[in-house]
């Protein structure tokens, strides 16, 4: 059975679209999180 290799170049990129979807996943929910933490302060 052949090794699959991953090359440095491809293991930082594919860490950076990670990166890049838990950041927008986080965006997409920051108005409906401010939201709550606005009323929890009250």
């Amino acid at each position: 059975m052949n090794d699959i290799r991953i090359t440095p170049a491809a293991q930082v990129i594919g860490l950076l679209t990670l990166i890049a979807a838990l950041l927008a996943a986080v965006g997409a929910q920051l108005p409906e999180l401010q939201r709550y933490l606005k009323i929890k302060g009250m």
